[in-house]
């Protein structure tokens, strides 16, 4: 449980020194979030991108830890791991490789 309070934290921390203080630098506020991930994938290493794809990563983690966090001592743990691979899957087809 403490996992989950603590990810969802970091999660919540990231998103919104984000929001109000990296979102301001960017040019084109217009962009919606899935472009503004696929492009700081090509320049990684600047803040900006780096605080916006460790909180994604932290976003498609998510019911990885929620699932866990509740089902870990029980069969269910396979559902939870099936429904987290379709939750990643999706998320990253429709982030990364959109046309």
């Amino acid at each position: 449980m403490w996992l989950l309070i603590v990810h969802s934290f970091i999660l919540f921390l990231l998103v919104l020194v984000y929001a109000f203080r990296f979102r301001k630098l960017e040019a084109h506020l217009e962009k919606n979030i899935l472009v503004q991930i696929q492009e700081a994938t090509k320049d990684w290493k600047s803040t900006p991108n780096l605080v916006l794809l460790a909180s994604f990563v932290l976003f498609l983690l998510y019911p990885l830890t929620l699932g866990f966090s509740f089902f870990l001592r029980t069969d269910a743990n396979v559902l939870v791991v099936i429904v987290w691979i379709i939750w990643a899957y999706n998320w990253s087809k429709y982030s990364f490789f959109r046309e």
